[in-house]
């Protein structure tokens, strides 16, 4: 408890100086990091029970993966998904909520479907069709 004020305790885990109410009577990890590691954990079996995928291998993939959606290539603020293909039921990637279950859910996992939709934004008809016209709506 060196370092820590009156009323406060310093977290094993997280270094942070953290008030008593973080801790259990004798704990040496406060609450926060306990609730993380529970996640973790939870996560973990989770990812083990539906995916395949054995411990380790899930963060193994986010870090190759540079933590990025391995379409988009952004990053969330929540765990990226486990893709996989619901015919082979092959695990695919990471995938961010909006590419897992909007962009292929809306594909039905079709790769036609998103190539023709990658060729519509590259060289929509309307312009071609009837030349340039705006979006007049506020």
């Amino acid at each position: 408890m060196s370092g820590a004020r009156k009323g406060f305790r310093h977290c094993a885990r997280c270094e942070r100086n953290r008030a008593e109410r973080f801790f259990t009577p004798r704990g040496k990890i406060c609450e926060s990091c306990k609730r993380t590691a529970r996640s973790a954990a939870t996560h973990e079996s989770r990812v083990r029970a539906t995916y395949g995928l054995l411990p380790g291998e899930y963060d193994r993939l986010f870090r190759l993966q540079g933590g990025r959606c391995a379409i988009c290539g952004g990053t969330r603020k929540q765990r990226l998904s486990v893709d996989h293909c619901h015919k082979s039921q092959l695990v695919r990637g990471l995938l961010c909520r909006m590419c897992n279950g909007r962009l292929l859910t809306a594909a039905k996992d079709r790769p036609g479907v998103l190539r023709a939709a990658a060729q519509y934004l590259d060289d929509p008809p309307a312009p071609r069709l009837i030349g340039r016209r705006f979006y007049q709506g506020k």
